[in-house]
């Protein structure tokens, strides 16, 4: 047991606890993903550096395989070599600099395909070719290897060791068909899908990694829930029992991934039984472990839990979303929530806000001027804070996830009064139960050599609410 100081004018004794996280020791990493604004010469420069003051490590970049390979497939075209005719790939090459250049590790999502490699669709969803898939998948990891050079007296392309395979896989808006026969059989071609592109982005480098799933969170007519569309393409089932035997050929999965936009709060749980929310990944994780326990799935290593894209949207703009100080305790909140359902990596959706009349993404945290909303600060440096019998728990996370010493202080009246210094780990992550006769009102942490504060978090309660994670804008009327 640790003893804190005593603070001037107050009967305070402190004790510091370690604290084992529920989950284990994992780290709690960030990033951003923005379709809108990454691809855009006019917007992405502003993009990459407004993503770097979030304090994140991570951003996901949306590599169109429909933008990169010709719509009509040339005579002679060989799809595994990223220098083949007909190959554009210079608008996702500039994407690239631009994150590495600022620290930023690129998580590459392959979607959407080619005319000739789903079944004649322009939008490139309908039975996209899985041998294709593999092929466009090691011509990239061939080009994003870092040893390629584009052209002659040219510097090496960076290295992408992030390698996503589609997106919302369980969405008839991302794949077609979903079910036939009552069977899910968008899970079947995508288990068909990733052992092609497995294969070819480790054909490329063996340390590459795959990261499979990116689910939408609920089940809807036609749309699969995220846990039904899993159990079919794990062949796992709701008991221990399995159904089919995969040990042969396990699906490669490297790293799981979901998408759990929440209509609530970060404690929120779906109402469907295979929906999941923040409040429900500990299901999909539980259900990821039986798969593995069974043997249906090979993986270079242990399988790491991801957030690949959530949000909520703020108000305002968007007359439907969260008032900023709830949008900033909740950012908070979602961060400590999915790390303790063993979430290693979160990925916000859109760095800044699109016009209302125009789009119903409001999630930025910034503004359509570039005004930073104050959830950037609960982002970038999240700390929260609960009563617990005579203590208060501190949780928090520093800025790019790097060690250091954080002065956790209370709010006692109207003063500032510090409690102890904790240390953050070498992944960023700092948590102790400190015992204390002080009644605070709201907890902060200061980053110590730096001018890293947080924001203070109430001791107070929220209780749940419900919200439309996207409130309105757009097509959708306000």
């Amino acid at each position: 047991m640790n003893v804190g100081r005593f603070v001037a004018g107050l009967s305070v004794c402190i004790s510091l606890l370690a604290l084992a996280p529920a989950a284990g020791a994992q780290p709690i990493r960030t990033g951003v993903f923005d379709p809108a604004k990454f691809p855009k010469a006019a917007t992405q420069q502003t993009a990459f550096d407004q993503v770097q003051a979030t304090g994140s490590t991570f951003v996901r970049l949306s590599l169109y395989w429909r933008s990169i390979a010709p719509q009509d497939r040339p005579s002679g075209f060989d799809a595994e070599n990223p220098a083949s005719s007909g190959y554009y790939w210079n608008w996702f090459d500039d994407q690239v600099r631009l994150a590495l250049a600022r620290g930023l590790e690129p998580i590459a999502e392959i979607v959407f395909a080619p005319r000739w490699a789903s079944a004649g669709d322009a939008n490139g969803i309908v039975r996209p070719e899985p041998a294709e898939f593999g092929r466009f998948a090691r011509a990239a990891a061939i080009r994003y290897s870092g040893t390629y050079v584009p052209s002659p007296g040219a510097a090496p392309l960076p290295r992408i060791r992030f390698w996503q395979a589609w997106g919302e896989p369980n969405r008839d808006y991302f794949l077609l068909p979903q079910y036939e026969g009552g069977r899910i059989v968008s899970a079947l071609r995508y288990r068909s899908m990733l052992y092609a592109f497995a294969a070819g982005v480790h054909g490329v480098h063996e340390s590459n990694r795959v990261v499979a799933g990116g689910l939408a969170p609920l089940g809807k007519k036609g749309k699969p829930a995220p846990l039904a569309f899993m159990r079919q393409l794990l062949c796992v089932t709701r008991s221990e029992g399995r159904s089919c035997d995969l040990r042969v050929r396990p699906v490669p999965v490297d790293i799981w991934s979901h998408h759990p936009y929440t209509s609530g709060g970060p404690t929120h749980h779906a109402l469907g039984r295979d929906d999941v929310a923040i409040g429900d990944l500990p299901e999909m994780r539980a259900l990821l472990r039986k798969a593995i326990r069974l043997g249906h799935i090979r993986s270079h290593g242990p399988v790491p839990f991801w957030v690949t894209e959530f949000s909520w949207d703020t108000r305002p703009p968007d007359p439907q979303g969260l008032a900023s100080w709830l949008h900033a305790r909740w950012t908070s909140e979602a961060l400590y929530r999915m790390w303790r359902s063993g979430v290693s990596l979160v990925i916000w959706y859109r760095i800044q806000d699109e016009p209302l009349s125009q789009s119903m993404a409001q999630s930025g945290f910034f503004t359509t001027q570039g005004a930073a909303k104050r959830s950037l600060k609960a982002f970038r440096f999240p700390l929260v804070a609960f009563r617990r019998p005579g203590a208060v728990y501190v949780w928090g996370r520093t800025p790019y996830s790097l060690t250091g010493r954080v002065a956790v202080e209370a709010k006692v009246g109207r003063a500032w009064r510090q409690l102890a210094v904790l240390r953050a780990g070498s992944d960023g992550v700092f948590r102790q139960t400190l015992r204390t006769r002080v009644r605070a009102s709201a907890v902060r942490g200061r980053l110590l050599g730096a001018p890293d504060l947080t924001l203070p978090f109430s001791l107070t309660p929220v209780p749940d609410r419900f919200v439309n994670p996207f409130g309105c804008g757009g097509v959708i009327p306000c």
